[in-house]
């Protein structure tokens, strides 16, 4: 009888540790992708092409201020990770974008100013702890510079 509590008793630690580990500062949240050309589709052709050399900016603000910025490696995929207690500003992402500038030639269809912007969408767990961000859907708008 005493296996039942024990398992409940563990489950309830285990739920404890992992919203506690959720809250610590330095645990990073991550936002990572594929940049990949905007005149290619899965549905049609089955495969798509890559961008590499693309630079990936965050943006926030309506000033538009640069939180982080990093290039996409061979296979077109960026990484970021942020500490929410360094970077509170994403714990409302929606003031947020992802801000990709394509290199010159690696897309034959090159959106207006060459760049796609990608908001910035929290996905949490069913505890509603904060567990990772995602890109949205691309519009395609002018860089500002």
């Amino acid at each position: 009888m005493a296996f039942p509590s024990t398992l409940l008793l563990i489950a309830l630690f285990s739920i404890e540790f992992t919203v506690s580990l959720a809250q610590v500062p330095g645990v990073d949240i991550p936002l990572a992708g594929v940049v990949t050309c905007p005149n290619t589709s899965l549905a049609t052709v089955g495969t798509y092409r890559v961008v590499p050399q693309a630079r990936v900016d965050v943006v926030c603000g309506l000033s538009q201020i640069v939180l982080q910025s990093t290039t996409t490696n061979t296979q077109g995929i960026y990484t970021f990770f942020f500490d929410l207690v360094k970077i509170p500003l994403l714990y409302n992402p929606d003031q947020c974008l992802l801000r990709v500038i394509l290199p010159p030639g690696s897309c034959v269809f090159v959106p207006p100013g060459g760049s796609i912007t990608f908001p910035i969408i929290a996905i949490k767990n069913i505890l509603g702890i904060l567990s990772t961000y995602i890109p949205g859907a691309p519009t395609y708008v002018p860089v500002v510079a």
